[in-house]
């Protein structure tokens, strides 16, 4: 079995106190057991400032995960906080490590780390827990596809690194108190470790009667839609403001490509300077386009839905809940995401850990069958339990 303690501090220059403050909330939680990993998500700030370091070379086990912006831990939630979970076992192992730099679509470097992680396949692990970074040479969804044929299918969740004021700043991957903005962290449970998983995607309802089609992408960039530079054209529709470079937009663009699979749903980044639209997952040319429109009590009532399959789940002791940034952009309190998730969850019998993500990894049943999938995720809540 697997226990959780969480820890959380809002104290970002005072290290010395903030230190002692997470130190006090683990040892009242209890002794750690034979085996620990501690899995941090924080505002860049705690960067800055030197406390994600500091606290890294000051605890006795490996720490990984990513910058995020709004948290909530039990009984607090806040814009600026910094959280820690540690998962610790008698009987379930931790094999955790940071990838090579992911400067092109090369599998080399998770194949490496997955390798080395599993003493070249000496192991199968019950679960991957991934957190890549965001907007680097290699795009999510492939990160994800990498994995997923790496490790031939095995449950991946996680979430990508984001940092967010007015526009994309320094999203980054922290691993042992060092911080990469192009590499991969990730840790593998092995041992008897039972995941559910659960996801909830909000293409929104369509803002527009009339819909379009990708005539030119590249990657994870749309380059031109309808013939029309991809830009300019939502720009004329009223979408966008051009002038907005780097902003992060709070709209979907759900994309049917007409093949018999699902419609798909991406978020634009960015818009650079060259007027393509920038996704954090690469977008095929020639699906069919709508620009979809989300509004806050949509998000909140998914929210509302995930928890209450969240509650289904008998005898939990962890709980990731992790929900994509653009919905906090639709709502008109930055927290009231967080403070429905504090009342949802105010009797949950064990820690968790809620927060904001630049892209969400999570597996999903294939219609008709009880196989999961793994996938890349955006417009998307998403929840791992066991």
């Amino acid at each position: 079995m697997i226990k959780s303690i969480v820890a959380h501090t809002i104290e970002t220059t005072d290290l010395d106190y903030a230190i002692e403050e997470l130190n006090t909330q683990i040892n009242n939680k209890g002794p750690l057991l034979h085996n620990t990993i501690g899995l941090i998500f924080c505002n860049y700030e705690f960067i800055e400032s030197g406390l994600v370091r500091e606290l890294c070379t000051r605890l006795p086990f490996t720490v990984l995960g990513c910058s995020t912006q709004i948290l909530a831990v039990p009984n607090a939630g806040e814009e600026l906080m910094l959280s820690l979970m540690i998962l610790t076992s008698d009987d379930v192992e931790f094999h955790a490590g940071v990838s090579e730099a992911l400067v092109t679509e090369d599998a080399g470097p998770l194949e490496n780390l997955y390798g080395d992680l599993t003493m070249r396949g000496a192991f199968t692990p019950s679960l991957i827990l991934a957190f890549p970074p965001m907007l680097s040479g290699m795009t999510g969804n492939v990160s994800v596809s990498i994995l997923d044929r790496i490790s031939g299918g095995v449950p991946i969740f996680g979430s990508a690194a984001i940092d967010i004021t007015t526009s994309l700043r320094n999203p980054v991957t922290i691993y042992d108190g060092n911080v990469y903005s192009d590499r991969l962290v990730m840790v593998l449970l092995r041992g008897n470790v039972q995941p559910r998983f659960f996801a909830y995607t909000l293409p929104g309802e369509p803002r527009f009667s009339r819909k379009f089609t990708i005539t030119e992408a590249k990657r994870n960039r749309i380059l031109a839609i309808n013939g029309n530079p991809a830009a300019e054209f939502l720009e004329r529709l009223g979408v966008i403001n051009k002038g907005g470079v780097e902003v992060l937009y709070a709209f979907p663009i759900v994309v049917d490509y007409e093949d018999g699979t699902p419609p798909q749903v991406f978020t634009i980044s960015r818009v650079d300077p060259d007027g393509s639209l920038v996704s954090g997952q690469d977008i095929p040319p020639g699906g069919t386009v709508t620009i979809g429109t989300i509004s806050g009590n949509l998000v909140l009532a998914s929210t509302q839905h995930i928890i209450e399959q969240i509650k289904t789940v008998p005898e939990p002791s962890v709980l990731f809940l992790v929900s994509c940034f653009s919905r906090i952009l639709t709502l008109q309190d930055s927290l009231e995401e967080v403070n429905l998730v504090l009342k949802q969850l105010r009797d949950w019998p064990t820690p968790f850990v809620f927060f904001s993500s630049g892209g969400e990894l999570c597996p999903i049943s294939e219609k008709g069958q009880d196989k999961l999938i793994n996938a890349f995720h955006q417009f998307t809540i998403i929840a791992c339990v066991f």
